[in-house]
């Protein structure tokens, strides 16, 4: 699940209560958080949540990049690394990568929060033009999926800040929509749907996407806004005064592994 939760904590220990209980409600096996300004207010988070082990990046200051993830499911390759640390135009926040066997099932996670703000066409005059610097972003995302992680089951996902149904001349990720045999937006359905279900309402605009590379495309079962806000008794408005502005995104898969049967 990829989740946006606006420098957290917005409201001190009300927010780490409610993050909480929308946590335990919602139960995923790994959470992807974007906007993570206190790192101790984080772990007093992690430390209520006694089944998840965490991980904060070193990149992104207030908007920092961070990992929940089930510790008696998922066991860690390698220590949870940034990478393009010293490329800040295209990437503000260095991307955050999580190599991890889920439950005996290599997977690789890589959590992105891309550069905000922009007029909607990508500027190639311009290198400090927000679309561009997405646009880079994915291109250099990309070269590191071939180079490093060619054939890896590999999820992409965050707040990358732009429309997945962009006209291709202004699409920053047209690069990986035209790549269709190896690369998939499992939300592309949402961004195309009702503005009813898109992640960021505020605007309105659909931009927390997840992305799975071909390994996966036969074990996606659903990728889906979760509505958190609708069960509360202020809606969003009590949602995004306490948790954040952004509706968390998850995608769900079933693997077959060859050491534990059937796994999601």
């Amino acid at each position: 699940m990829t989740w946006n939760l606006n420098l957290f904590p917005k409201s001190g220990i009300s927010s780490i209560n409610y993050v909480e209980d929308a946590i335990r409600d919602m139960k995923p096996d790994i959470i992807a958080f974007q906007e993570i300004s206190s790192e101790f207010a984080f772990q007093q988070l992690a430390d209520r949540l006694e089944h998840y082990s965490w991980h904060r990046g070193e990149g992104g200051g207030d908007w920092g990049l961070a990992y929940f993830y089930v510790d008696s499911l998922i066991a860690l390759d390698t220590s949870i690394y940034e990478i393009y640390t010293d490329m800040s135009r295209p990437f503000p926040r260095p991307p955050l990568v999580m190599e991890a066997r889920w439950q005996g099932v290599k997977v690789v996670i890589i959590n992105n929060h891309f550069k905000a703000g922009g007029d909607g066409a990508i500027d190639p005059d311009d290198s400090w033009d927000e679309e561009r610097r997405r646009q880079e972003a994915v291109q250099l995302l990309d070269d590191h999926i071939r180079s490093d992680f060619n054939e890896e089951k590999l999820v992409v996902l965050g707040d990358l800040n732009d429309e997945l149904t962009d006209p291709p001349v202004r699409n920053v990720f047209q690069l990986w929509i035209d790549d269709s045999l190896s690369s998939r937006f499992t939300d592309m359905h949402i961004a195309e749907g009702s503005n009813l279900l898109w992640s960021y309402p505020s605007y309105p605009s659909h931009i927390d996407h997840i992305l799975i590379t071909g390994e996966l495309f036969e074990h996606h079962y659903q990728t889906q806004t979760m509505l958190y806000d609708t069960y509360l008794e202020g809606r969003w408005s009590e949602y995004h005064s306490y948790i954040s502005d952004h509706r968390p995104v998850s995608v769900s898969l079933i693997i077959a592994g060859t050491q534990e049967g059937a796994q999601q």
